[in-house]
C-alpha cells in the first residue's frame, strides 16, 4: 500500500480554501530553515510597535493599538506569525473538511484567518511577561518617591538629585516647587515634566551628607 504524496499535498495545501494558509506555512518553513542554517538573523523581520497615547500622539499611534492588543510588538513578529500560520492552516482544514464542507472557499478563508487571529492572541498571552521589556524606573513610577539633592543648591531653574535604586543611583534633573534646597536635603518627587525631562520636587527633610 503506497502513500499518495501528491494527493496528501493537494488535500492539505493546494485546495483553493487552503492555499492562503498553505502559502503562510511555506513562507514560515523557508524563514525558519534559513534561521536554522544561520543565513538570516532571527530578528530580521521583527518590528517594534511603539505606541504613545499621550495628548501629542498621532493617528498612527492609535492605528497600532489593535496590533498591540493582539500582542504584536510584544511577542516577536515571526514567532507570532508562526502560531498564526499553523492556527490558520489547522482551522482551514477543520472548517473545509469537517465543520462546514459546503461553504464557499472565500468564507472558509475569512473564518479561518479570523479565528486564527483570536487563537494566536490567546495562545501568546502567557508569553507576554517573557518578552515584554519593563522599564525599571519609568518617570511615572518615581512620583511620590524621595531623592537627595546632590548639587550645592537646587532651584526652580536648575539642580540635580540622586534617587536610590538597586544598582547605581539615578541622577535626576530637578526643579524645586517651594524654594531652594541645599545639598544633602531630601526632597519628594511630585511631578515629571516631559518637555525637558525634569522632575519637580518639594523639600521634606533637611540634613547634610
Amino acid at each position: 500500500m503506497s502513500f499518495d504524496l501528491s494527493g496528501f499535498y493537494y488535500r492539505c495545501f493546494a485546495e483553493p480554501a487552503l492555499q492562503p494558509a498553505g502559502l503562510v506555512i511555506a513562507i514560515l518553513a523557508v524563514y525558519w530553515s534559513l534561521v536554522m542554517f544561520g543565513a538570516v538573523d532571527l530578528e530580521l523581520l521583527d518590528w517594534n510597535f511603539e505606541i504613545s497615547l499621550d495628548g501629542d500622539s498621532g493617528a498612527l499611534d492609535f492605528g497600532l493599538v489593535p496590533l498591540r492588543y493582539l500582542n504584536l510588538g510584544t511577542i516577536p513578529v515571526m514567532l507570532w506569525m508562526t502560531v498564526f500560520g499553523f492556527s490558520a492552516w489547522m482551522l482551514s482544514l477543520l472548517i473545509h473538511y469537517v465543520w462546514a464542507p459546503d461553504q464557499p472557499d472565500g468564507v472558509v478563508i475569512a473564518e479561518a484567518f479570523g479565528l486564527a487571529t483570536l487563537a494566536t492572541k490567546l495562545a501568546t498571552n502567557p508569553f507576554r511577561s517573557v518578552f515584554e521589556i519593563v522599564e525599571p524606573h519609568r518617570p511615572d513610577t518615581l512620583i511620590g518617591q524621595t531623592c537627595t539633592i546632590s548639587t550645592l543648591t537646587a532651584t526652580d531653574a536648575s539642580g540635580e538629585a540622586h534617587f536610590s535604586s538597586e544598582g547605581a543611583p539615578l541622577i535626576l534633573s530637578v526643579r524645586t516647587s517651594d524654594g531652594d534646597l541645599t545639598k544633602g536635603q531630601t526632597a519628594k518627587i511630585i511631578e515629571y515634566n516631559r518637555s525637558d525631562n525634569t522632575y519637580i520636587v518639594s523639600g521634606t527633610i533637611g540634613g547634610d551628607e
